[in-house]
């Protein structure tokens, strides 16, 4: 199978056509992944199974450092990262390939008094956000990645009062 760097991005757009992914989903990893490429050399017939990702992440950091926020740029290195180990996943077994997410246990799914931390892993359904709203991907942790829908105007106090309500979900924080 073809692991070119060319493959890869093109990887994105077919499962969005497919259906297997959301469209805005496969759009935004594709525009990560093609962000990160972007600066390799030969790119496009990179081959992605032999590329030392990491090294790859760290000359995009060092070479757009300037160019995005800290958040940004982290939502863009976990996205190539479980981007590439999609698509080797993907590669080797291309029948049987679907894309996975971690979300968060639904409470109503918990038993009384459940680990508040713990996690299910199963497909998220990912729906396009409605019109005015936007979905804002937010590394939390080395493996599991938010989802913030939000509007496109988020005021000031709407951000304060989010904030403030996030901190009463935090299990480890401390009582003010």
């Amino acid at each position: 199978m073809d692991t070119t760097g060319k493959a890869f991005l093109d990887h994105w757009g077919w499962a969005a056509e497919k259906g297997i992914m959301n469209k805005n989903t496969a759009a935004g990893i594709r525009a990560a992944c093609a962000k990160v490429l972007s600066v390799q050399d030969d790119w496009e017939t990179l081959d992605i199974a032999e590329l030392d990702v990491e090294s790859a992440l760290i000359r995009f950091q060092n070479k757009t450092v300037k160019d995005f926020t800290p958040g940004s740029l982290a939502t863009y290195k976990a996205r190539f990262r479980n981007a590439v180990d999609a698509y080797l996943a993907y590669a080797r077994d291309p029948a049987g390939w679907k894309p996975r997410s971690y979300e968060r246990t639904p409470a109503s799914e918990k038993s009384n008094g459940g680990d508040r931390t713990s996690t299910t892993e199963r497909p998220i359904r990912h729906e396009m956000p409605q019109a005015g709203l936007v979905e804002y991907p937010f590394p939390l942790r080395e493996s599991q990645i938010a989802r913030l829908i939000l509007p496109r105007d988020l005021k000031t106090s709407e951000v304060k009062r989010l904030s403030a309500f996030m901190a009463t979900l935090a299990i480890d924080g401390e009582q003010s």
